[in-house]
């Protein structure tokens, strides 16, 4: 059963109980389908007046029936009537094919899908057998993300008990009433035994073993390995070779793992699948007890509070098997231009400031070439060269166009050169 709110978001008392049958009706055929249509469109065209129109849309709290939507801290135990046994995800994936890609992959197991009020996305509603409490809605919510929707954009801020869904309209909603799933929470009775191995140095004595006993496995062990010893054969990001003395500039696809000052609650499961993923494709040879122990430094420093250790080694052969099972890895990169020779040594503070500098050209050098080639287009076309018109066709604003118009080209060479040689410049300045 849902709480069912009638006046948008800032409505926090719900005006009736709705089953998903009912549900499923409302979105088939929503009074409200004008609006939302109109939400969709205001979207598509990034108008952000969508978001405040779609915040006025009915709504439902999908994970449970509370008194009001007020949940937080000891207002939970007051207004939470029950759980609905239902799960809800929503994805930020739009298009009609991404959905009847859901549905074809997850539709033995989902209650639910439709299209998003906004129509940015997918709505999911998984029906778990197990019975949900506050203790455990978390694990199941993280387990469902973890174990089947690893490989889908998952909205991450969607996961709190008393998250809103706003009633959307999509005639081609799927829905199956008979679809359940169980869920296997892990049982932090079970017990976790820690044998310290002195540490030398150097060699397989370096090491910690931890051994793990599981009513449903035999007893295994796992190898964590020193952290200095780690770091010097684990790559944490890409391997750029710098052939200047100083810095080049050039685009690379730089791949990286980041590491958040906290760990909180909640965000652990996706964290460190994200950098089980980013380790893998960085290091694709090595050992996996050399990422394994990566992970188990950062749990232990970073995690407030840690992971349960069975539950971290669970999590690492899931995420870590599937990666070499299946070859793929969900990994994040970005375009990096500026990369520092190491053997110079720099600054923090003056690696960002010839970084600030180098990029500034690079954005003049865009832009300039940008307008540059507009004139060209224009002037072909026989089109008369404005600086409105150079606008549209770039997508610069005017000013940014006003600013550069007779700019000349800049030589991105030549700037890389005077700061990777800055003798030559002062020779040059030299009076005769």
């Amino acid at each position: 059963m849902f709480s069912y709110f009638q006046n948008g978001i800032t409505d926090i008392i719900p005006q009736k109980i709705i089953d998903l049958s009912s549900l499923v009706k409302t979105i088939k055929n929503n009074p409200e389908r004008t609006l939302i249509e109109w939400i969709r469109i205001l979207r598509k065209e990034d108008k952000e007046e969508y978001k405040e129109l779609k915040r006025t849309l009915p709504y439902i709290t999908p994970n449970c029936s509370v008194n009001q939507r007020k949940l937080s801290g000891e207002d939970l135990t007051k207004n939470l009537i029950c759980f609905s046994q239902y799960i809800f995800f929503d994805i930020d994936t739009p298009g009609k094919e991404y959905k009847q890609y859901i549905i074809k992959k997850y539709g033995h197991q989902l209650s639910m899908i439709c299209t998003s009020s906004s129509g940015g996305g997918v709505s999911l509603l998984f029906k778990v057998t197990n019975t949900i409490t506050k203790d455990n809605f978390e694990s199941i919510w993280h387990n469902i993300r973890t174990n089947i929707l690893l490989d889908e954009n998952v909205d991450e801020k969607c996961k709190d008990i008393g998250r809103c869904m706003f009633i959307s309209y999509d005639p081609q909603i799927f829905y199956n009433y008979d679809n359940e799933i169980t869920v296997e929470i892990s049982d932090t009775k079970d017990s976790v035994k820690e044998e310290n191995h002195p540490i030398s140095c150097g060699g397989d004595n370096n090491r910690l073993i931890y051994s793990f006993s599981n009513k449903k496995k035999n007893e295994y062990s796992y190898s964590v390995l020193p952290i200095d010893i780690v770091l010097t054969k684990l790559d944490r990001r890409t391997r750029v070779i710098v052939d200047n003395p100083i810095i080049d500039f050039k685009p690379v696809e730089y791949a990286e793992v980041y590491i958040p000052k906290v760990i909180k609650d909640g965000t652990k499961h996706t964290i460190y699948t994200a950098m089980i993923h980013q380790l893998v494709y960085l290091n694709p040879s090595i050992e996996k007890e050399y990422i394994f122990s990566f992970l188990f430094y950062v749990n232990n420093n970073y995690a407030k509070p840690k992971m349960n250790m069975k539950e971290l080694v669970r999590l690492f052969n899931f995420v870590y098997d599937t990666i070499k099972s299946t070859g793929i890895t969900h990994h994040s990169t970005i375009t990096k231009y500026v990369h520092f020779n190491p053997s110079y040594k720099l600054t923090g503070k003056e690696k960002s400031i010839l970084s600030n500098t180098i990029n500034g050209y690079f954005k003049r050098y865009t832009n300039i070439n940008k307008i540059i080639a507009a004139k060209q287009e224009l002037g072909s076309s026989g089109i008369k060269i404005t600086r409105k018109k150079i606008s549209n066709l770039t997508g610069l604003s005017v000013k940014t166009v006003q600013t550069y118009f007779n700019a000349e080209p800049i030589d991105m060479d030549e700037v890389i050169y005077n700061i990777n040689h800055p003798d030559d410049n002062i020779a040059q300045n030299q009076p005769d």
